[in-house]
């Protein structure tokens, strides 16, 4: 049998500290596989990552990873972002014979107070000096609302200038109770063996959801586990774990130099990595 043909990716990612450093960092997957690629790689999408320290950072340093929780509900508020996008950029994209720029990309805000952007790096072909990929556009998404006011996407706590898709998608997604008002059923008192409590019962236990009927609320982020080294214990990764949208914040990285934190995508079909679409 032959063997499968290689597809040419660059799967490990080296994090860079920005400058000031920072305890708390935010990588943006999607992006760093594009930078070192030299192509586009969309932010709708899940990623299959897996984060991973060196043997040789400093004893003690231990690092908390996190990713966003992976929930219809996080879907379906994307989804309904991008719909708004779409139906609000409509007429000027007709107007623009239906041409978009060729690397247009719907893209939101994932902040975290405090937290800095990590960079990607790889190393120098001469001195193997670590040298940080910054180019490339990634502009966050934008809409103008009715009162003309410029306004992008976020998942964090929204400015005048931003819709947060969980709060939006809170407004139409509100589930009711059903039944709205509990029966004891028909002919109560009348047929024999009718028992009322349990006729009520059938339909007022279950008639609520299991699960906060009006919102989400701010709980968006799971951890995934800690990176720790130590005498008589280490963890150095995480293994693979999914990453909506490829966003991984880093805990506790500030004592760990440069290139000793690798995020790695597992292979798989779309552009050589493992990723679905978050918008089907």
């Amino acid at each position: 049998m032959p063997s499968k043909k290689h597809y040419p990716v660059q799967r490990l990612l080296s994090v860079s500290q920005p400058s000031p450093a920072a305890n708390l960092l935010r990588v943006d997957t999607p992006k760093f596989l594009s930078q070192v690629n030299h192509r586009l790689y969309r932010q709708s999408r899940t990623y299959d990552c897996q984060v991973k320290i060196d043997a040789n950072v400093p004893d003690g340093a231990t690092v908390d990873v996190y990713a966003l929780a992976d929930t219809w509900y996080l879907s379906g508020a994307l989804k309904l972002a991008k719909k708004a996008w779409d139906e609000s950029n409509a007429e000027e994209i007709m107007m623009n014979n239906g041409k978009v720029a060729r690397w247009s990309d719907f893209r939101i805000e994932a902040g975290i107070t405090g937290s800095s952007a990590a960079i990607v790096n790889q190393f120098d072909w001469q001195t193997l000096i670590p040298r940080d990929f910054t180019a490339g556009e990634f502009d966050l998404s934008l809409v103008v609302d009715q009162a003309g006011v410029s306004r992008t996407f976020c998942i964090d706590a929204p400015s005048a200038s931003q819709y947060n898709i969980f709060e939006e998608y809170d407004e139409q997604s509100g589930t009711n109770t059903d039944p709205t008002v509990p029966s004891t059923g028909p002919y109560s008192g009348l047929l024999p063996g009718l028992e009322t409590v349990a006729a009520g019962a059938i339909s007022d236990r279950g008639n609520e959801p299991p699960y906060n009927a009006t919102g989400y609320g701010n709980g968006v982020w799971v951890k995934v586990g800690t990176l720790h080294l130590a005498a008589g214990r280490q963890r150095l990764s995480t293994g693979y774990f999914r990453a909506p949208m490829g966003k991984i914040i880093l805990s506790g990285v500030g004592t760990i130099p440069s290139a000793d934190i690798q995020v790695e995508v597992k292979g798989g079909d779309y552009k050589g990595v493992m990723s679905h679409s978050m918008l089907e």
